[in-house]
């Protein structure tokens, strides 16, 4: 099975300080994510990264709505013309651009 590639943003600072941290134990970030990922998929869920008293506990509910809406942000088709071409259609629409048909 072949290697993915997985994203996040955050503050370049939290970055930095957390890089510094994973450093000092001999860890890089990749290692320390696909731990993290191991015992999401080992437990099944991911309570073991909140505090006690659920997700919600240090992190309010305005900015769960606000993380959801952005990660469903991300995910939103952004349709072209070319959607409904075929590779065909698609070379043909582009030389008659150029003026080459």
């Amino acid at each position: 099975m072949g290697d993915a590639m997985v994203t996040a943003r955050m503050e370049a600072a939290k970055k930095s300080r957390g890089a510094n941290i994973l450093m000092q134990e001999g860890m890089s970030a990749s290692q320390a994510i696909n731990f993290m990922y191991d015992r999401l998929v080992e437990e099944g869920n991911a309570r073991f990264l909140f505090s006690e008293g659920g997700p919600s506990a240090g992190f309010g509910d305005a900015k769960w709505v606000a993380a959801a809406r952005f990660v469903d942000s991300l995910s939103v088709p952004h349709s072209t013309r070319f959607d409904c071409m075929d590779k065909g259609a698609i070379r043909e629409d582009r030389l008659r651009a150029r003026g080459l048909m």
